[in-house]
């Protein structure tokens, strides 16, 4: 007699179940497994159809009148592709854990596994995210520098308080050596406590801010531990509270900042009620002035001019009066608006008269202008400009009138009136205001396309390093479409001047800079070139990440691969790799047609070479 085949229909249909249990259960800690175990127990299901193709349960299968627990072939089917997703990405994540593994420098790993662990939260795997966050917290036990060792604890915390981990966020905050560090994580999770309705919790955190505040001995962090608990507080929507906390601020300039803040977020989230309110207890005559101001501003932006005409009138200070006169023309932005507009600048510049700080003077008749600018009033606007001139140079202090005279010129441009920014520059005595007033000339003609004049300007900048920068500025502000060559040739010349500088951190900075335009011109080749002419390896790398990116935006993954290749510092070079990953994780290269695909078995191959690489040095040393 023969023997009995055990594995029939039915055996093979356990394992296939089996299997699928067991895919169910990996598929909460890793996608990858389940992915592949769901695909073999429909392997399995689709060989009884093979095998025992005469077999009731084979008849089931092809009529799809089966159940995998509470699963169909069809649904297997569809959790397989929704899957695909999800495992690639869990493979690309796995990937770049290893690469930041390799980190040498703890700071740069803990921030690099930071961000990983965040990715792993974000494609549903919170077990493998407190995993890598783990280990990133081992990593920043190797930091020596106390200060980076806070910032790195910081940063783990609010990563932990982001994705609900609070406890283990408070946890981390007794080991900063810093009280602002502490305050600042406490009043950051107290804030995110508000934001879940975790109102009671989050009161806690903010008293345990206070306390330390009041404990500690140190005037000045003391005050600025203050400042943010009331801004915190603000930003929660904690306003009495956070008026209450600012009284104990002894500084009144600094008490006004922050009462300033609070008015301010209270106008953003639209409470004007409460605004009022907070101006009535108010007893400082320019703080309740101040706060006018804003609730003025905020009448206007919503239309109501009546009110905010009224809110205006109330305010005693000069100064601020013409401030708020000021923001609500600025809000006229109707037609049949622009009568109160001009009416409110009128009475704004007869204020003016009345003011006896000149910077004042001139940033009000500046705003002025602007204001008629918009309304095309462009006679009055250049009288206006020509009178800010006049007062200017009357300021005795040459630095402070080069100053305003710069700022003057810059406004004269964005106010399409060049033909009165010649004057005011041949009145500039400074170099350096000098130098930004032409640079503004130039860039503004080179916005306009006025290439030549652009470039001939430049001429008149002594300075090698000022120059550069405004050669900079006119060649990527020109429309890209335009002036090509002129351009290249602008870049060369530039390019040799830079080269005869005697400081190499500046050299090193500008060649960057002109590496990067060349980039852009399509001119690679000389983009890689400049950069073996970069002594200092810091800023070396950086530029070769730059121009990677371009060719990842540019859709060209293999050639930004390469470029990454050569940046010097194994630390950097893995981390760039992993900001690639990260970035593709996030969607960053929509322009792009390479995926996930292409980046892993890339990863893969850059994580053996640079592990090779540490190991060779390692045997070497």
């Amino acid at each position: 007699m023969e023997p009995k085949n055990r594995i029939n229909q039915n055996y093979i249909f356990v394992q296939a179940f089996l299997l699928y249990q067991k895919a169910l259960a990996e598929e909460k800690c890793n996608y990858v497994r389940a992915l592949n175990l769901y695909k073999q127990s429909l392997s399995l299901i689709d060989s009884i159809l093979e095998k025992f193709s005469d077999s009731d349960l084979a008849v089931k299968i092809a009529e799809r009148k089966f159940r995998l627990g509470q699963s169909t072939y069809s649904s297997i089917q569809n959790k397989i592709a929704e899957l695909r997703l999800s495992a690639s990405r869990e493979e690309m994540l796995e990937i770049i854990h290893d690469c930041a593994c390799n980190i040498q420098s703890p700071e740069l790993r803990a921030e690099n596994l930071g961000d990983i662990a965040m990715l792993f939260f974000n494609n549903g795997q919170k077990e493998n995210c407190l995993r890598v966050f783990n280990e990133a917290s081992m990593a920043v036990e190797d930091i020596a520098e106390t200060f980076s060792r806070s910032r790195a604890l910081n940063m783990l915390a609010l990563k932990y308080a982001e994705i609900g981990e609070f406890e283990k966020a408070l946890t981390l905050s007794v080991f900063f050596n810093d009280i602002t560090d502490q305050i600042r994580l406490l009043t950051d999770l107290g804030q995110s406590y508000y934001q879940k309705k975790m109102r009671e919790r989050a009161r806690q955190l903010f008293v345990t801010a206070i306390e330390l505040v009041e404990r500690d001995s140190n005037p000045e962090t003391r005050i600025a531990g203050i400042s943010w608990i009331a801004y915190k507080l603000a930003d929660s929507d904690e306003f009495f509270w956070a008026i209450e906390v600012t009284e104990s601020l002894e500084d009144e300039e600094l008490k006004l900042s922050v009462i300033h803040q609070i008015a301010e977020r209270l106008i953003a989230s639209g409470r004007l009620n409460n605004l009022q309110e907070m101006i009535r207890k108010v007893n400082q005559h320019d703080v309740k002035a101040e706060l006018n101001v804003s609730l003025a501003m905020k009448y206007a932006a919503d239309g109501y001019f009546s009110q905010a005409r009224e809110v205006a009138e109330k305010i005693g200070i000069i100064a601020l009066k013409a401030r708020a006169y000021l923001g609500i023309a600025q809000e006229c932005k109707e037609k049949t608006h622009q009568p109160i507009a001009i009416d409110l600048v009128d009475e704004t510049i007869t204020l003016i008269k009345q003011i006896p700080e000149i910077e004042n003077q001139i940033h009000f008749m500046t705003m002025a202008a602007g204001i008629l600018h918009r309304l095309k009033q462009e006679e009055r606007v250049k009288d206006l400009l020509q009178a800010s001139f006049k007062i200017i140079l009357k300021i005795p202090e040459p630095f402070k009138r080069s100053e305003f005279l710069a700022f003057l010129v810059k406004t004269s441009l964005e106010l399409d009136q060049m033909s009165i920014t010649g004057d005011i520059v041949q009145q500039i005595t400074e170099s350096e205001a000098r130098n930004q007033a032409i640079i503004e000339i130039a860039v503004r003609h080179a916005v306009l396309d006025n290439f030549d004049f652009a470039s001939t300007k430049t001429k008149e900048i002594l300075d090698t390093k000022s120059r550069a920068a405004a050669i900079f500025q006119i060649v990527s502000k020109n429309p890209d479409n335009r002036n090509f060559l002129k351009k290249i040739l602008l870049l060369e010349q530039v390019l040799k001047d830079i080269k005869a500088l005697e400081n190499s951190g500046d050299c090193d900075t500008l060649l960057s800079e002109c590496a990067l335009l060349f980039a852009r011109l399509e001119k690679f080749h000389s983009a890689l070139q400049i950069q073996e002419s970069i002594i200092t390896d810091s800023i070396r790398d950086e530029l070769l990440w730059k121009l990677a990116e371009l060719k990842f935006k540019g859709d060209f993954f293999s050639e930004g691969i390469e470029i990454i290749r050569l940046i010097k510092n194994q630390d950097t070079r893995l981390s760039r790799l992993i900001c690639l990953g990260v970035s593709l994780f996030k969607g960053d290269y929509p322009a792009a047609t390479f995926t996930l695909s292409d980046f892993l078995p890339t990863a893969f191959a850059f994580w053996l070479e640079e592990k090779e690489k540490l190991e060779a040095g390692e045997s070497r040393s």
